[in-house]
């Protein structure tokens, strides 16, 4: 049967191609800024903390070794995996710029993922694939879920990836055309992927070997005459082994450098190449296991499409199979190889398909560029295409944007955590395996007991052994591992933890040295930490400190930072219920819930006073009427020396009953201070004297 006409595109559909690119363009550029001020690392925690651990160690440390630091198995603290290229260059750009770690993080991330775009650009250009399908095909890369949300992550994989599409382009640009520039190229590619992340460099070496198979079929000898023709074989072979040799060395003498450097560590050799390869390369049992296979489907029909999608597209595949369609399969079947190959690594993250996922898209985009080379009617060709990007972005919307939103990271045990010891301690931690996730934000190196090391004595006695002689500060023990009497007698008896906890947070017992328990306790008898319960006798000596007026000078550097958004700052504080701050982009907002006063000196004379107060809207909406605050009174007092006070600014904010009470409120004033006098911001509670609820905070506060 003869091949249908190919339709030419109109010069008005290629302007279509080119605005809808850009607008994708400007759309992925929106995505990638979403939460971008996030402290919170959202998306495969257990990962983003581990590589953001390193980082904030090897900066602090100025550590830029092979042998680099990622503290939370004990000492010594490095555990390599990857080199350490992507960790170099965050930190790096940050201490070049100022940014914070995880912005220089997202800057590296976003912008390794925008260079992979011209190799993607130039690979479609080797199948003869024309600029306007080149574009539809990266309009998918710029709108699958999983790009949006791992595009900016604080990880290795858009580095990977980018190296990766590199090599490939370059690999087949140089063997074929017998290039040396492109040859350099591939090397170098061929290095930065296969050190960065070698499982994503076995990826894209799948579609390297097919090519490399081609070109030796196209080689192999034959007979010309009398004569064999073997040096067209030996020239190719000669090409092909001249871009993989120095990357395949270099990855192999970095997995052994790095599994020598984690079996100096009593825990990191249970973490070694060879004892990860079963859950590296999965097993047949994980091959064939359909809870595996179930976490693949859910993650290609959730992170990466969906199932209304593929199944449209699957449906035009079928009845429209042009020119294109070859190359869509093959994209589909080493997106399935992959799978195979990695069983496990694909089937419990997804964060592995920021790789993967480009050829599934590179699949569905050329069976679009089949169904824009069709005859059918264009508005039906052009509203499909618009439908699946409008599906692909819906989809980011219903899945990750949710998540990706989300502004604070760390829960209130990592900031007591961080508040309560300083920066050189060092944190024991059971029950969390070798999650790097609390010492991350805690920001303190960590001895995670991990599931290898709780019923393995002997190894857990000699990691304690090597910290000895270090700072160790405090001991968390949760979940299951809280009833673990052996392994606290251990902890005890080697590093001198009292054997009551100070405090739990939900599930967590935290056990403190006795040298850090008296600055301790100064910052959680007046901190508020939700959800943090104070042992019995800490608890009695908390209700006797908050009835107390607290000098701002006995409190702890880290809990007088609360007040870094006012000027001056508070010399006394009264708090009922405890200090906490949040904080928004602009400022920090200091919890006064009733009753709560804070006491400023400033200079005799006439002084301006600026303020801003609110409630918190989870006191009044979608709250009870009962149960919902029924105000909180904000006033500013002068007290004089004598003890006299003169209202300076009151107001009740009643945000439940009156709509112009919510949200963010400013005092702005003026007063004559005498000598001697001080000023006093104060909560009280409203009219029915109800404190249920009454979640009031203040944020700037300027006296001048």
């Amino acid at each position: 049967m003869p091949d249908e006409p190919v339709t030419r595109p109109s010069r008005g559909e290629n302007a279509l191609a080119v605005v809808l690119f850009g607008v994708l363009l400007g759309f992925s550029v929106w995505g990638f800024s979403v939460g971008w001020r996030s402290g919170a690392l959202f998306g495969n925690e257990f990962r983003q903390t581990q590589t953001a651990m390193t980082a904030l160690f090897m900066q602090r440390e100025h550590n830029f070794s092979l042998a680099y630091p990622t503290p939370v198995l004990g000492k010594p603290w490095s555990i390599p995996f990857e080199f350490p290229l992507y960790q170099w260059a965050v930190v790096r750009l940050s201490d070049a710029t100022g940014l914070p770690l995880v912005q220089a993080a997202r800057v590296v991330s976003v912008s390794c993922f925008y260079l992979a775009l011209p190799a993607a650009w130039l690979l479609l250009g080797r199948l003869r694939l024309g600029w306007r399908g080149r574009l539809i095909v990266l309009g998918l890369l710029l709108t699958c879920p999983v790009h949006l949300y791992y595009g900016r992550a604080f990880l290795i994989e858009t580095m990977a990836l980018m190296f990766s599409l590199w090599f490939l382009h370059a690999f087949v640009t140089a063997v074929e055309q017998r290039s040396w520039w492109w040859l350099a190229v591939a090397n170098v590619a061929g290095l930065g992927a296969g050190l960065v992340k070698v499982t994503t460099f076995m990826l894209y070496l799948m579609p390297a070997g097919i090519w490399a198979a081609t070109w030796f079929w196209r080689a192999r000898p034959r007979r010309d005459g009398t004569e064999k023709r073997w040096t067209a074989l030996g020239r190719t072979a000669g090409w092909i082994a001249a871009g993989t040799i120095v990357p395949f060395a270099a990855t192999w003498a970095w997995i052994h450098y790095s599994d020598a450097v984690k079996t100096l560590n009593p825990a990191g050799r249970f973490l070694t190449s060879e004892k990860l390869r079963g859950f590296n390369f999965g097993t047949t049992e994980t091959r064939f296991s359909a809870e595996i296979w179930s976490g693949h489907w859910n993650f290609i029909t959730g992170s990466l499409t969906s199932l209304t999608i593929l199944a449209v597209l699957a449906v035009v595949a079928l009845v429209r199979s042009g020119r294109w369609s070859r190359w869509s399969g093959w994209c589909v079947g080493l997106f399935a190889a992959v799978q195979v190959l990695f069983p496990v690594l694909y089937g419990f993250h997804d964060y592995y398909y920021m790789a993967n996922a480009t050829l599934l898209m590179t699949a569905m985009g050329l069976v679009l560029c089949d169904l824009l080379e069709s005859p059918l009617p264009r508005w039906s060709v052009w509203a499909i295409v618009l439908g699946v990007y409008g599906a692909q972005i819906g989809t980011y919307f219903h899945t990750y944007y949710p998540g990706q939103r989300m502004m604070l990271g760390g829960t209130d045990l990592t900031t007591a955590l961080r508040e309560i010891t300083r920066p050189d301690d060092v944190l024991v931690i059971a029950g969390e395996d070798w999650s790097s996730i609390m010492p991350y934000y805690a920001q303190r190196r960590a001895m995670m007991v991990a599931h290898f090391l709780v019923d393995d004595q002997p190894a857990t006695e000699q990691c304690f052994r090597r910290l000895q002689g270090e700072p160790v500060a405090a001991l968390v023990m949760r979940g299951k591992e809280r009833g673990n009497r052996n392994l606290l007698e251990l902890a005890c008896r080697y590093f001198g933890f009292e054997k009551q906890p100070l405090f739990t947070w939900k599930d967590n017992d935290v056990y403190v040295h006795p040298r850090v328990r008296e600055a301790a306790l100064n910052i959680l008898l007046v901190r508020a930490y939700d959800g943090l319960t104070l042992s019995a006798d800490a608890a009695a000596l908390q209700e006797r400190w908050l009835r107390h007026e607290i000098p701002v000078s006995l409190l702890p550097p880290s809990l007088a930072a609360i007040f870094e958004d006012m000027s001056p700052k508070p010399i006394r504080i009264y708090t009922s219920f405890g200090l906490s701050v949040s904080r928004d982009d602009q400022r920090g907002l200091v919890s006064a819930h009733p009753d709560s006063r804070f006491w400023f000196k400033v200079p005799a004379g006439r002084r301006e006073l600026f303020a801003e107060y609110m409630i918190y809207p989870g006191a009044y909406e979608d709250v009870p009427a009962n149960e919902a605050t029924d105000g909180v009174e904000f006033t500013v007092y002068e007290v004089r020396a004598g003890g006299d006070r003169r209202v300076l600014f009151q107001r009740l904010l009643n945000p439940r009953e009156v709509p112009a009470d919510r949200g963010l409120q400013t005092l702005n004033a003026t007063a004559d201070i005498a000598a001697g006098s001080e000023v006093m911001f104060e909560t009280g509670p409203g009219p029915r004297r109800q404190y249920s609820r009454d979640w009031a905070v203040w944020g700037r506060i300027r006296i001048k």
